[in-house]
């Protein structure tokens, strides 16, 4: 078994969509009506975004990750979030190579590799 997508209930969902494009390469449109919008990355990868108008916070320990192929394959992407100004919530050099950020609304995006 294979993690097929994530689902998050966002503020504006064509934000986080312009967001999770750039940055994470969900570009393209595989499903789209009034109370979802399914992105996916050429890889198949799927993120679905629920509009909310005050989604909850997410917990302290919520996110998800992304597996990249090395850890310079994390550094470099850690290099391009901070060249674009996003919030580093966390980084870790030790084990496996990983950095945190978050999203539009709070969400943890992690991306790591051994």
């Amino acid at each position: 078994m294979g993690l097929d997508h994530v689902g998050l209930h966002v503020r504006d969902r064509e934000r986080s969509a312009a967001f999770y494009g750039e940055h994470f390469g969900l570009t393209e449109r595989v499903h789209e009506d009034p109370g979802m919008l399914i992105l996916s990355d050429a890889e198949g990868s799927l993120l679905a975004l629920f509009e909310r108008p005050r989604p909850e916070p997410p917990g302290d320990h919520f996110h998800f990750g992304v597996r990249l192929g090395s850890p310079d394959d994390v550094r470099a992407a850690r290099e391009r979030f901070r060249a674009a100004g996003m919030d580093e919530h966390e980084w870790q050099e030790s084990g496996p190579t990983r950095v945190q950020v978050l999203d539009p609304d709070g969400y943890r995006v992690e991306l790591y590799a051994f």
